[in-house]
């Protein structure tokens, strides 16, 4: 007899983010006004695929600020939202705010029934959860620009994380690339 729990598709933490062909998710100041610029059709209707398939956001609150700043409002509001802060206390949207501990909330998380989980940005936040073991699958949709300095999507050192390439597509000017992490819980 099998336990009902193992019957529940375990839900996945997933970070799909665009970057520059050298490598950075942001300019120094951390705009990705860069992004806007570019004829991004057919990313922009992976993207939508891609968010039709997850349920819940959880990001920084430096990411959280962008966001709003860039769209004008929240644009989850249709999505269970997590920015995690310590300074950041309450929003004006339905967004929780978290000032616990990253891997234990997220690996609740990752226990609850649902959908997948996009983990929208913060470099210090991926590098924790990847080093908790926490990342499920990397989208990387690289941007034919080049911004010689900025953001790195890793914030610091990190030791080898093993990466199996899923995918790999051409979206006009742009290439996604799907990892499944190695080492996720």
């Amino acid at each position: 007899m099998t336990n009902e729990q193992d019957k529940v598709p375990k839900r996945r933490v997933i970070l799909q983010i665009a970057q520059s062909l050298d490598g950075f998710i942001a300019e120094r100041n951390g705009s990705t006004e860069w992004l806007t610029k570019l004829d991004s059709t057919e990313a922009e209707s992976a993207y939508q695929r891609f968010y039709s398939s997850i349920d819940t956001v959880i990001m920084g609150r430096k990411t959280y600020q962008r966001a709003l700043k860039l769209a004008g409002s929240y644009p989850y509001s249709d999505k269970k939202g997590y920015v995690f802060s310590t300074s950041l206390h309450d929003t004006d949207d339905p967004t929780t705010v978290v000032a616990g501990n990253v891997v234990h909330f997220v690996e609740s998380l990752k226990a609850e029934k649902g959908d997948d989980i996009w983990l929208v940005g913060g470099a210090d936040i991926f590098t924790t959860l990847l080093q908790a073991g926490l990342i499920d699958e990397l989208i990387v949709t690289i941007a034919p620009v080049l911004l010689g300095d900025g953001i790195s999507l890793v914030s610091h050192d990190l030791p080898d994380v093993n990466l199996k390439l899923v995918n790999g597509r051409q979206l006009g000017q742009f290439i996604q690339l799907t990892y499944s992490v190695g080492n996720s819980k």
